[in-house]
């Protein structure tokens, strides 16, 4: 996180900000399992397992909504859409357990 969600002042990797004084540990913590679900969903498409990866993107922006992630879940959509896979796969990943990831 490089700029304060609050005041918008730059952060350094500072975890309060120096303006606001506002605790930013939560919200780091939550954009960091954001871009974590996001490299995983990323592995998934390697795998060629675009089911999966949606999934996983799905739950990224339900946690931090970051602009990579969106651009990301809409190009999964967009292949899915153009490969018609299988809706199997995708039901799979509702099954997948993150924390052994």
């Amino acid at each position: 996180m490089e700029r304060c969600p609050l005041c918008r002042a730059t952060l350094n990797g500072a975890e309060t900000c120096r303006r606001c004084r506002a605790e930013l540990r939560s919200a780091i913590r939550v954009a960091h399992e954001g871009r974590r679900l996001v490299g995983v969903a990323i592995h998934y498409l390697a795998r060629d397992d675009a089911g999966t990866a949606a999934q996983l993107l799905r739950r990224a922006l339900a946690v931090h909504a970051a602009p990579e992630a969106r651009a990301l879940s809409r190009l999964v959509t967009a292949l899915q859409g153009q490969s018609g896979i299988d809706a199997h796969r995708a039901d799979d990943a509702d099954d997948l357990d993150l924390r052994s990831l």
